[in-house]
């Protein structure tokens, strides 16, 4: 369908079922598209809503939503549909899988990934790597967890511009590539925003943007970015919000946004990543963890300070040992069941796929706070000649007793592996028995380097994986935890 874009959104809990972010060109109403849904060959009974989003005077397009709910739930470990959806006399289908709603014998699998910088993909590397592991793996869904658009590289901004024009034409150059949005639709999508949604260490001013430079403008701006993180992604999300929790039982996840309401850094740390009320609902989601928790951060947790070109989480340094804080409550059991949990931490931002274990005064945490980044999915130029590796050791003071405490990152080659090829992570989920006496959960992660180059080229309408994963679709790193 040329003239309508669609793209899935979060699937809905309880395996209901999904929402579809639909896209036309031009400013005026438009209705949905007709949809079928079939399971196992055999049509299913389903109901649809749709919403019509306001209208951006300039953007171009119009979006939408068209929510398919399901009348029967899905099994709790989640089943595979087909979706035919049609308009203009044309038909696009997908096989999308509803979300588990219970971790099973059969396992729950996801992707996740960020930065994205479409000017090095115009060939669809990152589309190819993503079909290949949708044949091998079969995830279903992925977390887009930043920077998936750049509005700010190449820098061709004017003086003169209109935000909305300005970075209406970048969303389009993006979401318009047939690659790019087939790379979207392999399967649903949960999604949060890093800097590149605005501009490179947003909201501080640049040097290279003059637009940046007076608050003012900084205001336009940003506001211009956000009304368009709206429009073309942060709907997607349940609820449309900025953060949020869903929970595949028992393991809870919790995606933050740590950037679209950020504060200017202060030098006395004093300053803020997240809002207050996002503070509250992380620690109320620590504190009712049943079980192992996920927690999805804009940028990594083990990072060296940044400084005026682009900062760190622990530039912000109350907030930094705030959210060291909630890792140290949740290995105590300082919960609502006095059981300790374990937290993965997921992240990208900088370039670096890479895996560390940070080790601190929890000798009975095996894998202590553990971190895994995918980044990048397609690398910006100029962009990383090495991996960004992380400290040796962080202090956090106070700590959750109000002292001091040292985190040493393990940093030993058999688990530390770092690739600054364009990659995707993978996790898979299953049930796991008791360690110890305690009840754990197995989590296998794979970090996978995407194609670097593919035959036949991507012009043709078909893509068939046997044909030439040229490059090739590589595993780089793969890694098993036990979490409590």
């Amino acid at each position: 369908m040329k003239k309508l874009w669609i793209v899935p959104g979060a699937p809905l809990p309880k395996g209901k079922g999904w929402v579809i972010w639909c896209s036309r060109q031009g400013e005026g109403s438009f209705t949905p598209p007709e949809v079928k849904v079939r399971r196992q060959g055999a049509p299913v009974i389903f109901n649809t809503a749709w919403v019509l989003l306001s209208k951006v005077a300039g953007l171009q397009r119009r979006m939408g939503l068209l929510t398919v709910t399901l009348t029967s739930l899905a099994p709790p470990e989640g089943a595979q549909f087909h979706l035919t959806l049609s308009a203009n006399n044309q038909s696009q289908d997908f096989i999308w899988s509803t979300l588990p709603y219970q971790v099973s014998e059969k396992g729950v699998t996801f992707l996740f990934a960020s930065c994205f910088w479409q000017n090095n993909d115009r060939d669809g590397y990152y589309r190819a790597g993503l079909k290949e592991l949708q044949v091998l793996s079969n995830p279903q869904f992925k977390m887009l967890i930043g920077d998936q658009v750049y509005l700010d590289w190449p820098n061709d901004w004017s003086n003169d511009d209109d935000p909305i024009e300005l970075f209406g034409q970048r969303y389009r150059q993006y979401w318009g590539d047939a690659f790019y949005r087939e790379a979207l639709q392999t399967c649903p999508n949960f999604v949060t925003c890093d800097d590149h949604e605005y501009w490179n260490d947003f909201p501080e001013f640049q040097f290279q943007l003059p637009q940046t430079w007076h608050s003012s403008n900084r205001k336009i701006y940003g506001r211009g970015a956000d009304d368009l993180y709206y429009q073309f992604q942060r709907c997607l999300n349940p609820d449309q919000a900025r953060w949020y929790t869903f929970t595949i039982e028992p393991v809870s996840f919790f995606v933050t946004d740590t950037r679209s309401k950020r504060e200017r850094c202060a030098d006395e740390g004093t300053s803020h990543f997240m809002t207050e009320e996002q503070w509250v609902a992380l620690e109320t989601w620590q504190a009712s963890l049943e079980g192992p928790g996920v927690l999805v951060l804009g940028q990594p947790l083990f990072q060296k300070d940044g400084d005026f070109r682009d900062h760190s989480f622990s530039n912000f340094k109350e907030d930094y040992a705030r959210l060291w804080r909630v890792f140290e409550r949740s290995l105590g059991g300082d919960n609502l069941q006095h059981q300790p949990h374990d937290i993965l931490i997921l992240s990208g931002d900088i370039h670096t796929g890479r895996y560390a274990e940070a080790h601190g005064p929890f000798p009975d945490a095996t894998y202590g706070v553990p971190e895994f980044i995918a980044s990048p999915a397609a690398m910006i130029i100029p962009g990383n000649t090495k991996p960004e590796k992380p400290p040796k050791k962080i202090t956090i003071r106070p700590n959750a007793e109000g002292g001091e405490s040292v985190w040493r990152i393990d940093r030993r080659q058999d688990i530390n592996i770092m690739t600054i090829k364009n990659n995707v992570g993978l996790v898979k989920i299953f049930p796991g028995g008791q360690v110890g006496g305690t009840l754990r959960i197995r989590f296998e992660l794979e970090l996978w380097r995407l194609p670097a180059k593919i035959l036949p080229p991507l012009g043709v309408d078909e893509y068939e994986p046997a044909q030439g994963m040229g490059g090739p679709l590589k595993q780089l790193f793969k890694k098993e935890l036990w979490l409590r």
